[in-house]
């Protein structure tokens, strides 16, 4: 392309890098030898609009990107998932805290051989009851990240390894607000073949995770020191002119009510005393979604022997 350079004595000639170059230099030595006020002028305008041009540049690239998402991870043995559970993940996506909630069921946990209820049944009762609870739109999920590992992931792990695998998010941890004077004491051994051993686990944990905490009925934390990246619930809630719900439910409370008398009819109804038949596991309506219930009493997932005893602390 042949262009009228903006200063005289140059003829029409193809511009190449290497002659803007030869121009620029020659612009420059023109306005030092004090007669070329002109050609430094058309120098300053051009460098400005190249400034104006790079910037409008790097504001489209900026639009184009879409926002990071914020991801709450919520763990534990859910053993069963319950509908305190739920409530819980709905009112933090209702905090606006998070764009997301992952259910995040754990694995087996050696430290705790009561949780007798296997990762596979525990997961799909999360499917069912996040599928059968929830909007398609909303942003409630389940995580089966610890479905293949041998055991439970130490949370410092699990949040890691989460951040590794989808860096175009932001994770955050969600958990009881009761929990936080333990969360120093949280191990992180080895586990050869999937993650390694971490240095000072809980202290690194405490420090390098960012915190939403849920407020326990009963529960105290007056006195305790926070994580340096700590979130309240249902402070966002209130903000928002909202009150968080909370319930006294556990996981614990369901197992004792779906547990029948004896294992010979843990399949089906038992006998009243009159001509009636009563489920001997209705006391448990309401409590759980039907279709978590029905998953249980299919597989008599609590009956004697059966995962009848459990835990339900987050998995650590």
């Amino acid at each position: 392309k042949e262009v009228q350079p903006p200063y005289p004595g140059v003829g029409r000639q193809r511009i190449t890098h290497r002659r803007v170059a030869k121009m620029l230099r020659a612009t420059r030595l023109a306005a030092v030898a004090g007669g070329g006020a002109a050609a430094c002028s058309a120098l300053a305008l051009s460098q400005r609009d190249d400034h104006a041009q790079a910037r409008l540049a790097s504001t489209e690239r900026l639009l184009h990107q879409p926002p990071r998402k914020r991801i709450a991870i919520y763990g534990g043995s859910f053993n069963p998932i319950t509908n305190a559970h739920l409530n819980v993940a709905a009112e933090i996506m209702h905090s606006k805290l998070a764009d997301e909630v992952w259910i995040t069921p754990c694995g087996v946990r050696p430290d705790k051989p009561s949780l007798k209820t296997s990762m596979i049944h525990r997961l799909v009762m999360c499917h069912l009851a996040v599928d059968t609870t929830f909007g398609s739109r909303f942003g409630v999920k389940v995580c089966d990240c610890e479905a293949d590992k041998p055991r439970a992931m130490p949370s410092v792990v699990l949040m890691r390894q989460l951040a590794e695998k989808y860096p175009e998010a932001d994770f955050v941890f969600a958990c009881g607000s009761d929990q936080i004077s333990e969360v120093r004491s949280w191990p992180a051994e080895a586990e050869p073949g999937f993650w390694d051993a971490v240095g000072d686990p809980g202290e690194t944990f405490f420090n390098e995770t960012h915190f939403l905490l849920i407020d326990r009925p009963g529960a105290s934390i007056d006195g305790l020191e926070m994580p340096p990246n700590t979130q309240f619930v249902a402070d966002a809630l209130k903000a928002r002119g909202s009150t968080m719900i909370e319930t006294e439910l556990s996981s614990t409370e369901v197992r004792k009510r779906v547990t029948p008398p004896d294992d010979e009819v843990r399949f089906g109804l038992r006998n009243a005393e009159s001509s009636r038949e009563r489920a001997w596991y209705d006391e448990a309506e309401g409590l759980v979604p039907p279709s978590v219930l029905g998953h249980i009493v299919r597989y008599g997932l609590y009956a004697h022997g059966h995962g009848a005893e459990g835990v339900d602390e987050e998995a650590t």
